[in-house]
C-alpha cells in the first residue's frame, strides 16, 4: 500500500522534477525534502516554526544553544534540528511536553545567567531572547545563580560591547570570521565564565583587527553588540524587525457586574520597585468603576488601610525581595491571600531592583548610594545580601511579567480571578 504524503509535499515533489529526495514523517505527516537538507530546513520550508537563538542561514552550524531539538523515533535522545541531516523514513517530532519543558529551561537559563533587565535595554522590543520568552510562556525566573560584575565596553566610537547581555550564541564571532575576515571577537575562559572577547581580551577600542563593519551588532540576538547611537536613543533606533509581535494583547472581554455579595477581596503589596505596575492598574480608568462591582480593594498602598486584612482572595505583589521588611512583608502575604500574583518583571525576576546585586551586595550599595559604610543609619531597612524574585521565597499562582504589565493585561486577569477562576495568558505577557 503505498504511503500517505502530504497536499503540500505533492505540490513540492512535482517542482523538484528528478531530484534527489528524501520522504520521511514529519509530527504525524509524510513529507519530501531535498537530500541533504536539515531537519530545521525541512521544518521551514513545511511551514514549521522551531526556535532557534545560534542558528542563521549564510553562517556556519555550532548548535550550541539547544533549542531547536526535536525527537527523532530511532535516536535515544533529542538532537539539534539545524545540526541533523534527514534521512529516508525518518520519523521526527518537533512538539512534545519534554521539549517545550526543555525549551522553557533553556530561556529560563539564559535569563538567569545575565544581566536581561528589559526595562533598561535598548534591544528591549526587537530582541529575540525577549520574543523567545514570550513565545514559549517564560514568564518568570527562580533559578538562583552567582550574579558577578561584567564591565561594558564602550571604548569603541561607533559600538559597545554589554556581556551581561550575551548569550554566547556566536552569531557575531562567526560573522567577524566569515563575512568580514576580520576574527576580532572571539570566546574567551570556559564554563561558567565564558564570555565574548576582542582580540583575545583587549579593549575594543584597542583593536586594530576591527573594520568598524557593523555585522556583529547586525546579527547579535539581544543588546549584547550595540551601535551607541542605538544605545542612546533605544528602540526607535533598531531598525533589525522582531520576530513575534511581543507587545500584541487581545482586547479583555466586557465586564459583567456581579451581585454585592460576591465580590472578591484584593489586595496589592508594594515590595522592593518603582510603583509603575500600581500606576498601571491605575490605567485601567474608567474600567477601574467596572471592577469596582466585581472587587473589593481591601488593602492597598493606594488606600488608608492600615494592614492587610487576615484574610484575601487575590493578592498583588509589585517588586522585587530587596529588605528584611519586603520579605516578612511577603510571607505575611503569602499566608493570608488564596492567590498570589507576582506583579510585573521586578516581582518575576528582579529585573532593575536586583541590578544593584551586580556591585558588590549590600554594603557595597550603601557606600555608593548614601556615601556612608553599611548600616549607620537605624532609620534604613535591612538590605538583603542578594535582591530576591517573589518566587524564591513563597509559591506564586500566578505571574504577570512586564515593564510594567500592560494594564489590558491586568484587566483580564483580576476579572478572570474575580469570577473564580486562574487566567491563562500564556504568550499575552512578556518581558520588559
Amino acid at each position: 500500500m503505498p504511503r500517505p504524503v502530504a497536499p503540500c509535499a505533492r505540490r513540492i515533489a512535482s517542482q523538484r522534477g528528478s531530484e534527489p529526495v528524501i520522504h520521511f514523517v514529519l509530527d504525524g505527516r509524510t513529507v519530501v525534502t531535498d537530500e541533504g537538507h536539515t531537519v530545521l530546513a525541512a521544518c521551514r520550508e513545511h511551514g514549521i516554526s522551531l526556535p532557534t537563538l545560534c542558528h542563521l542561514e549564510g553562517l556556519s552550524t555550532v548548535a550550541s544553544c539547544r533549542l531547536c531539538l526535536v525527537e527523532v523515533d530511532s535516536l535515544p535522545r533529542p538532537v539539534p534540528a539545524c545540526a541533523t541531516a534527514v534521512w529516508e523514513g525518518m520519523r521526527v517530532t518537533t512538539r512534545s511536553a519534554r521539549l517545550a519543558q526543555h525549551r522553557r529551561s533553556v530561556v529560563a537559563l539564559l535569563f538567569a545567567n545575565g544581566d536581561h533587565v528589559c526595562a533598561a535595554c535598548p534591544a528591549s522590543g526587537c530582541c529575540e531572547l525577549q520574543d523567545l520568552a514570550q513565545l514559549l510562556g517564560v514568564d518568570h525566573v527562580d533559578l538562583e545563580l552567582p550574579r558577578r560584575a561584567r564591565p561594558v565596553d564602550a571604548s569603541r566610537s561607533r559600538f559597545l560591547l554589554d556581556p551581561g547581555r550575551c548569550v554566547l550564541c556566536t552569531r557575531c564571532v562567526r560573522a567577524c570570521a566569515e563575512i568580514e575576515g576580520a576574527r576580532t571577537l572571539g570566546l574567551a575562559g570556559r564554563g561558567a565564565r565564558t564570555r565574548l572577547v576582542t582580540d583575545g581580551g583587549e579593549r575594543w577600542g584597542d583593536s586594530p583587527t576591527c573594520t568598524d563593519c557593523g555585522r556583529c551588532a547586525a546579527v547579535c540576538p539581544t543588546g549584547a553588540l550595540l551601535e551607541t547611537a542605538t544605545a542612546a536613543q533605544g528602540l526607535a533606533a533598531r531598525s533589525r524587525p522582531r520576530r513575534t509581535p511581543a507587545r500584541a494583547q487581545p482586547a479583555p472581554p466586557p465586564l459583567a457586574a456581579g451581585e454585592p455579595g460576591d465580590r472578591a477581596r484584593l489586595a496589592t503589596v508594594w515590595l522592593g520597585g518603582c510603583s509603575g505596575c500600581h500606576m498601571s492598574l491605575l490605567d485601567l480608568d474608567e474600567a477601574l468603576l467596572a471592577l469596582a462591582s466585581r472587587v473589593d480593594l481591601v488593602y492597598s498602598p493606594l488606600t488608608d488601610a492600615p494592614e492587610l486584612p487576615p484574610e484575601v482572595d487575590v493578592c498583588l505583589v509589585e517588586g522585587a525581595v530587596a529588605t528584611a521588611g519586603d520579605e516578612a512583608e511577603l510571607r505575611g502575604a503569602r499566608e493570608r491571600a488564596r492567590v498570589l500574583v507576582a506583579l510585573g518583571d521586578c516581582a518575576c525576576f528582579g529585573n532593575v531592583t536586583a541590578m544593584r546585586d551586580a556591585v558588590g551586595g549590600a554594603p557595597a550599595v550603601l557606600r555608593r548610594a548614601w556615601r556612608a559604610p553599611a548600616g549607620v543609619d537605624a532609620e534604613l531597612p535591612a538590605l538583603l545580601d542578594r535582591v530576591r524574585p517573589v518566587a524564591e521565597l513563597v509559591p506564586i499562582d500566578l505571574f504577570l511579567p512586564g515593564c510594567p504589565p500592560g494594564p489590558g493585561l491586568i484587566r483580564a486577569a483580576l476579572e478572570e480571578l474575580a469570577a473564580g477562576r486562574l487566567p491563562a495568558l500564556a504568550g499575552q505577557a512578556h518581558f520588559g
